[in-house]
């Protein structure tokens, strides 16, 4: 079942975009109505991070990471929640395209009506400003609520499942590379013992290495 996060938030949001309508430009657009607060930014000096580089917003947009930590609990300074609603109003409301926004705002409401983990409470409250004037206010409490709450995926949902063909490709890969090698070294007429190691050492750290790189990869997919 689709439950209202962060990542469910930029899908909903973002096809109304009009300058930031790729999903990564959009998320980095919506987040930093926190990030880019100077109280955050100066709480958080010289422990940036770059989501997009290191991979965490991929994660965050597959809805298998939560939103880092420190925005989380910045929102829950009145100052900072403030803030976000005045960026809302400033700066997202008028890149929001007025063709669009119905759409949008019916993403939302199915969104919110569907996902049964909202307390009946807040489901209410969500709906009321939906249905209100002021757009800009929903987006920005919707907002707010949507980065602080994370569902742990299932791990079938929130690892990606080894891939067995590629993983026995690289296997035999490798071991083709070393026997390949040895084979080669062997034929030589003349070899040295200092060499014979070399190839085999090569070899064998080329193996290691494959094997690495692969689940390096599949990590950094999760």
């Amino acid at each position: 079942m689709t439950e209202l996060g962060f990542a469910t938030y930029v899908e909903a949001v973002r096809p109304a975009l009009m300058k930031h309508s790729e999903k990564e430009d959009a998320a980095l657009f919506l987040l930093n109505s926190v990030s880019g607060q100077e109280k955050v930014v100066s709480q958080e000096e010289g422990k940036k991070k770059n989501l997009k580089k290191d991979g965490t917003l991929g994660r965050m947009l597959r809805g298998v990471k939560p939103v880092p930590e420190n925005l989380r609990l910045a929102t829950a300074d009145p100052d900072v929640a403030k803030a976000v609603v005045s960026y809302f109003r400033n700066e997202v409301a008028r890149d929001i395209h007025p063709e669009l926004k119905d759409d949008m705002l019916d993403s939302f409401r199915v969104l919110i009506d569907k996902d049964a983990t909202i307390p009946d409470s807040r489901r209410e409250s969500l709906k009321s400003l939906l249905e209100g004037e002021d757009l800009p206010l929903f987006l920005a409490e919707t907002f707010l609520y949507a980065i602080n709450r994370f569902s742990k995926p299932d791990a079938e949902e929130g690892h990606q499942k080894i891939s067995i063909p590629l993983l026995i490709f690289t296997f035999f890969y490798g071991i083709a590379i070393y026997l390949s090698t040895m084979f080669v070294t062997v034929k030589m007429e003349t070899v040295s013992q200092p060499l014979m190691a070399f190839a085999f050492f090569f070899s064998l750290g080329l193996f290691v290495f494959l094997i690495g790189f692969y689940f390096f990869l599949w990590r950094k997919d999760i």
